[in-house]
């Protein structure tokens, strides 16, 4: 959980089938200063439900997901939500899926090691680390 320090804390919704994944996200996020985990899903219908009710600033979704993908889910979100930031996670990703994420306004970056999450969290939401 973040520290109550004088810096603005960005909200995430991690959305991702594997809850070993999104778990270890979560926690390497949760102890930054500045981001906080409000909610998290392995399922994408659940995740518009849980992002409308949250309006977190950010939403991390793995593009492959049993009976949903996240392109999807990020257009319904960005759909409802104008203004949310959107990454995007996958195992490799292509050419052709970033520029579909392009086009959506969202971010794709390969899925693994969480630091460019989280700096991909700050720059879209403009948090910053003090200096």
């Amino acid at each position: 959980m973040p520290s109550a320090c004088c810096a603005a804390v960005a909200t995430v919704l991690l959305v991702d089938d594997d809850a070993m994944y999104r778990r270890a996200l979560a926690a390497f996020l949760d102890a930054s200063y500045d981001l906080d985990v409000v909610g998290d899903t392995g399922d994408g219908i659940e995740a518009m439900t849980l992002a409308e009710r949250l309006r977190p600033d950010a939403v991390v979704i793995d593009l492959a997901m049993p009976g949903t993908n996240g392109f999807d889910v990020a257009e319904k979100i960005l759909a409802a939500l104008p203004g949310t930031a959107v990454i995007l996670v996958t195992g490799s990703p292509g050419g052709h899926e970033r520029e579909r994420a392009r086009l959506l306004g969202a971010q794709l970056l390969e899925k693994g090691d969480p630091l460019p999450v989280e700096n991909a969290l700050r720059t879209l939401t403009r948090k910053t680390p003090p200096v």
